[in-house]
């Protein structure tokens, strides 16, 4: 139940003020903040204005809500004629001339609540401020003492209560004047962002057209290559078949076997011609996919009878189906899964000297199929298993000579999955042999998300240090890619596991960052993935739940709980990526404040700085352990710079040292040719406080590999 605090009955315009005053006391006493007791002031006099000024009988009264959500409420009455137009004065529309309208809205923005009740019997106005925050200890002995106040305060002047509304308006205004300010300034620095970024889209455009461009010439390099080769291949296989079937004469033994030869070569290169022909027409888009409903039984027959031949020449090796009769029918692209089949067979019975090749198709729980191509053969070295998938790629082993291949089979294998809606795994060690798994979908969807996910994805930046971070939550990527923004480290967010997938399929993190739950799945089956074919990339994994042991048991090297804390998670990363430790950086400048903007310039985690104010000093830190670098000013009082780099190049330790000169002084060119032969490179200050950029430091330092990132993307190309 709200309590009554004061009553205040206007008679003349005195009282409209004492409201005022009383409004403004009864907010200060209950802890409101200085801009609320204006807006209650405020408020209660422009309604007990309304009040006294339009009709009559007019009164205000004060109360106190105690009870959650605690409020200071504010009732105007009076027995006027009341308000006709309230409908269109709240909707914005009714003008007048004496300006009633607005003060009503004004006085509902300033408060929590506002509520009126117009009749023509008179008008009732209630009005509520909040207090600051819940469980503001307003008791009852509270209520009562400031009760007591009120009963004991004598009314101030109306002059006071001008002075005090003046003083009010005064600190309003230099709170606007100060906002406003705050206000130009980001402006100004948004336009200036804004600029950087229309600049940076226009120079990604102009990258993103040629990098296109270049993708469109050499597609249709391959394309026309392809289709003038084919002729001419063709007549050479013709022509060879007429030889050999002695249209035109016999042959003797040794023409035979050169015409042999002939054909063999002319099919190899048209086997090239043909895969490049698909690969063209697979990075162009123009293949199309033709859908059908199949058995795996009948698809298993007819690759049985079409690499019957290739068991001829290679009797110690055993072909075998498994039974797939039990298998529901696919609805996909029949010719595309037989080509990659096919390939994947052909490629087994190549590398096999004896045993068997084995192939088995198996229904997953997902609506996917999976198909297995099993040998006895050489098998892959781990090393290997992504580079054989790369166009043109070939490991050496002992029957290259025997199988020459054109290194273009599984890329195009690849590819083609891709567009089957799914992918290639490898299973291989040297001696075990190797097992090829083809996984679509029984029902052909479209493209694979694989290729739209990985286009989504951007490729690894040179300067930085890429991270992979798989996490399906919007909210939790932005903060993430918040934490490493403005650091070393480059965020790379996948949304879903297949995505993180094909990424790392062509890229190879620094470090990955794994949320456990993704969507529906578990990332554990990805981890596994992971370690196998980036064994050397760590992995730190990240949940709202305690998964630490279950992290551990699959390679994670930490364990971070939700919410991530920036700190942390840049220490992780740091100390489990960084390949050299930090870097020993020396200044030698007299001037404090060059020291001081090239600290701040040169502010890296990786990065420690030792200051010298004079050449005598450096000379002294260059006795207690040689740093990894030096920048160095020309002009000191006691040695100049080049009497310390004479001094560093007559020295056996420090003869390949590297040194940056960082001076005001404008070089001879006896002077420039000097420093050129000790191998010094050059920053003018002038140039550096102009764009007060750190780029030229760094690139200094990483064109000496002293950067933590280089030797980091050294270990993991």
């Amino acid at each position: 139940m709200p309590v009554s605090l004061h009553q205040l009955i206007l008679r003349t315009e005195r009282d409209v003020v004492l409201a005022r005053q009383r409004a403004r006391e009864l907010a200060a006493a209950f802890g409101l903040d200085n801009q609320d007791q204006i807006r209650l002031a405020t408020a209660t006099s422009e309604m007990a204005r309304n009040a006294f000024r339009y009709a009559k009988n007019g009164k205000v009264s004060f109360l106190v809500h105690t009870e959650e959500p605690k409020r200071l409420e504010v009732v105007v009455t009076d027995i006027g004629s009341g308000i006709a137009n309230l409908d269109e004065i709240f909707a914005g529309r009714y003008r007048s001339e004496t300006g009633l309208g607005m003060g009503i809205i004004g006085t509902k923005r300033l408060m929590d609540e506002f509520e009126i009740e117009s009749t023509g019997q008179g008008t009732t106005v209630r009005m509520s401020k909040h207090a600051l925050r819940r469980g503001n200890d307003w008791t009852p002995r509270l209520v009562a003492d400031v009760q007591r106040d009120l009963q004991a305060r004598a009314p101030d002047s109306p002059y006071a209560e001008i002075e005090a509304q003046n003083q009010e308006l005064l600190k309003t205004l230099q709170e606007l004047r100060s906002r406003q300010e705050e206000l130009e300034l980001l402006n100004r620095e948004l336009e200036d962002t804004n600029r950087g970024v229309v600049a940076l889209y226009a120079e990604l455009d102009e990258r993103a057209d040629y990098l296109r461009r270049a993708s469109e010439l050499k597609t249709k390099f391959l394309s026309n290559v392809s289709h003038e080769f084919r002729t001419p291949l063709n007549s050479i296989v013709s022509l060879a078949r007429m030889l050999m079937d002695r249209i035109d004469g016999e042959l003797t033994p040794e023409q035979l076997k050169q015409v042999r030869y002939i054909e063999s070569s002319a099919r190899d290169l048209q086997e090239m011609v043909n895969d490049l022909l698909d690969l063209a027409k697979v990075e162009a888009g123009k293949v199309r996919m033709r859908a059908k409903r199949f058995d795996v039984h009948e698809l298993f027959s007819a690759l049985k009878g079409m690499l019957k031949p290739l068991l001829a020449d290679n009797t110690s090796v055993d072909l075998v189906f498994d039974d797939s009769r039990e298998l529901s029918s696919l609805h996909t692209d029949e010719g595309k899964v037989s080509q990659i089949l096919r390939n994947l067979i052909s490629n087994a019975l190549k590398f096999t000297p004896s045993g068997s090749v084995t192939v088995s198709a198996k229904e997953l729980q997902d609506g996917r199929i999976q198909f297995a191509v099993a040998d006895t053969g050489i098998g892959i070295p781990k090393e290997h298993h992504e580079n054989i998938f790369k166009e043109f790629s070939q490991v050496e082993n002992p029957l290259q000579e025997r199988h020459r291949g054109t290194g273009l089979g599984l890329p195009l294998c690849r590819n083609l999955a891709v567009l089957l809606g799914g992918h290639i795994d490898l299973d291989s060690e040297p001696g075990r042999g190797s097992t090829f798994c083809l996984t679509i979908p029984a029902t052909y969807v479209g493209e694979a998300l694989e290729a739209g996910d990985l286009a989504a994805l951007p490729a690894p930046e040179f300067h930085r240090t890429p991270v992979l971070y798989l996490e399906d939550s919007e909210e939790a990527a932005m903060v993430f890619e918040s934490a490493l923004r403005n650091t070393e480290f480059q965020a790379i967010l996948a949304r879903t596991i297949s995505q993180a997938d094909a990424w790392t399929v062509r890229h190879t993190p620094a470090a990955v960052v794994v949320d456990v739950y993704v969507g529906d799945e578990l990332a554990w089956d990805f981890l596994d993935r992971l370690r196998e074919d980036h064994a050397h990339v760590p992995i730190l994994v990240t949940s709202g739940s305690d998964e630490g042991e279950f992290a551990a048991a699959h390679g994670a090297a930490v364990f971070l709980p939700k919410p991530l804390d920036r700190e942390v998670l840049l220490g992780e990363l740091r100390r489990l990526t960084l390949a050299g430790g930090t870097r020993k950086l020396l200044l030698v400048d007299d001037n404090e404040v060059s020291r001081y903007i090239l600290r701040e310039l040169l502010c890296q985690p990786w990065l420690q700085i030792q200051e010298a104010s004079n050449g005598r000093e450096a000379l002294a830190c260059l006795e207690e352990g040689l740093p990894d670098a030096m920048i160095l000013d020309l002009l000191m009082p006691d040695l100049s710079g080049f009497d310390i780099l004479r001094e560093l190049r007559g020295r056996a330790e420090t003869a390949d040292l590297p040194v940056l000169i960082y001076t005001s002084k404008p070089l001879t060119d006896t002077e420039r040719a000097q420093l050129e032969a000790w191998k010094a490179a050059t920053v003018r200050k002038e140039d550096v406080s102009t764009r007060l950029s750190a780029q030229p430091f760094l690139e200094w330092i990483r064109s000496n590999g002293l950067a933590p990132e280089s030797s980091a993307r050294e270990r993991h190309a």
